[in-house]
């Protein structure tokens, strides 16, 4: 039996959000620890700022699949409308918010990875 039968693709995104998580949580340790630090800016990850770039790269190419959609030629036109926010000094109430919500989100993959082997479990132990 090979891994890509066993691990599908839900196990690859498990992995790819706890990754995303464990990187977050870094930088929002990061940023708790520079709280004093004069000058020091938040830093955080961006899903949009990494999607712009990767359209400006030509990365990803964009296909119409509906009438609505923006144009595949024009990708900028649809990210201009969207805002983009300057990291600025640390506040201490946000960054234990966004501490909270990716421990959360955190507690929730894991519980989705736990899910994911009680079911390989199962269907090893009771399907043959």
């Amino acid at each position: 039996m090979s891994n890509a039968i066993v691990f599908d693709k839900t196990m690859e995104m498990i992995q790819d959000r706890l990754s995303l998580s464990s990187m977050n949580q870094k930088l929002i340790s990061s940023n708790l620890s520079n709280i004093n630090t004069p000058g020091y800016k938040t830093k955080s990850l961006s899903f949009e700022d990494t999607l712009r770039q990767s359209l400006e790269d030509h990365v990803l190419q964009m296909v119409r699949t509906n009438s609505r959609d923006i144009d595949p030629h024009d990708p900028v036109e649809g990210l201009q409308k969207t805002s983009v926010v300057e990291g600025g000094p640390v506040d201490l109430e946000t960054q234990m918010v966004n501490l909270t919500k990716n421990s959360l989100e955190f507690q929730y993959m894991i519980a989705m990875l736990d899910k994911k082997f009680t079911m390989l479990k199962t269907a090893i132990t009771d399907g043959g």
